[in-house]
């Protein structure tokens, strides 16, 4: 059994982790391993993400012509891709289109966050009688 605390950061852990081991470690191993825990971590928010929605299941969300896997993983794909172009591009005209990517799936991933927080006002039970 995992406390609360370790149990709602492990998506941030494994993401967190990808990302250091993208950054620091070059070899096609790591770069496997990195991109192994960057899924992972994208998959558990979303699994958590997609449970804890305030109106999960009532409404059938458009997501345009996207598959629903492949619209949740976009802030995380363009984050990856970002800072996998920052990191391995050795051309430097790359490097404001890799921090352009990784600022809008960090921001993307912010305001989907944001949206999808569980509300905390509770209706009152009405009373009749």
């Amino acid at each position: 059994m995992l406390s609360q605390r370790v149990y709602e950061s492990l998506p941030y852990l494994y993401l967190g982790l990808g990302m250091s081991i993208l950054c620091s470690v070059k070899n096609p191993y790591a770069l496997s391993s990195a991109l192994l825990f960057i899924l992972a971590g994208a998959v558990v928010w979303v699994v958590r993400s997609e449970h804890r929605r305030i109106r999960h299941r009532l409404t059938q969300q458009a997501h345009g012509s996207l598959p629903f896997w492949c619209y949740e993983m976009l802030p995380f794909s363009y984050l990856t891709l970002g800072v996998s172009l920052l990191v391995y591009s050795e051309n430097m005209l790359m490097y404001p289109s890799a921090v352009v990517l990784a600022v809008i799936g960090f921001q993307v991933w912010v305001m989907r966050a944001l949206q999808r927080r569980p509300s905390h006002h509770v209706m009152p039970k009405r009373v009749s009688g």
